[in-house]
């Protein structure tokens, strides 16, 4: 789970501009990281459970130009402590409950949230954030709604959403959306719809094209 289409939607959508400290929960390898710091200045505390992934993220990070922006931490976002409050919080968590799992062990902890459950990763979000601070979350569309009931309780308020669909005729498969403070909360933004692939072809769409081509070495 290294690298996927999604995060990398997620990274390059995530609106940084006025963050100087990002939290970045369940980096994996640093792909999130990475993406944002590419684009910042602020500095990035990247969370990571697994030991080899979080050492892989430290390696990917020291052979990259921001290795001054980025700090791993080989721990569980439950018991991690910060004294400072976070501008943005980005997370790709581990998003199916009660989903049938596969023989790979390390896959269904990326995948499955028996170890991070919506509660615990809303509590950790409203905990981290700051006040006028935003996160932003990428889940299977299936799994919003489930998420949003625990995410009310942390008194966190739904901002933005956007639906990524692999082509215009297909039905979405994943949403981005934001949250933040109820007590400081924007009015919400209309949905937005975002697509992958043109109807027809298996070249990128243009949207995908221009939000990418930073990323992407040959779009």
């Amino acid at each position: 789970m290294k690298v996927s289409l999604d995060a990398c939607v997620l990274g390059a959508l995530c609106q940084i501009e006025d963050a100087h400290s990002i939290l970045d929960i369940g980096s994996g390898t640093g792909l999130l990281s990475l993406m944002l710091a590419q684009r910042s200045d602020a500095h990035i505390d990247a969370i990571e459970l697994d030991e080899r992934a979080a050492q892989q993220a430290k390696e990917n990070i020291k052979s990259s130009p921001f290795s001054n922006q980025i700090k791993v931490h080989s721990t569980n976002i439950k018991q991690f402590n910060s004294a400072k409050k976070y501008d943005l919080v980005v997370c790709n968590p581990p998003f199916f409950s009660d989903h049938l799992k596969g023989p790979d062990a390390k896959r269904n902890q990326a995948r499955h949230n028996d170890g991070l459950s919506f509660g615990e990763l809303s509590k950790s979000i409203a905990k981290h954030l700051s006040k006028l601070g935003k996160a932003w979350i990428l889940l299977p569309c299936s799994e919003l709604d489930r998420f949003l009931k625990f995410a009310q309780q942390e008194n966190l308020t739904l901002h933005q959403k956007w639906w990524i669909s692999s082509r215009p005729q297909k039905a979405p498969h994943r949403v981005i959306f934001t949250l933040n403070h109820t007590s400081t909360s924007q009015l919400p933004c209309p949905d937005k719809q975002f697509t992958v692939h043109p109807e027809h072809g298996s070249e990128y769409s243009e949207d995908f094209k221009s939000l990418l081509c930073d990323y992407y070495l040959k779009l």
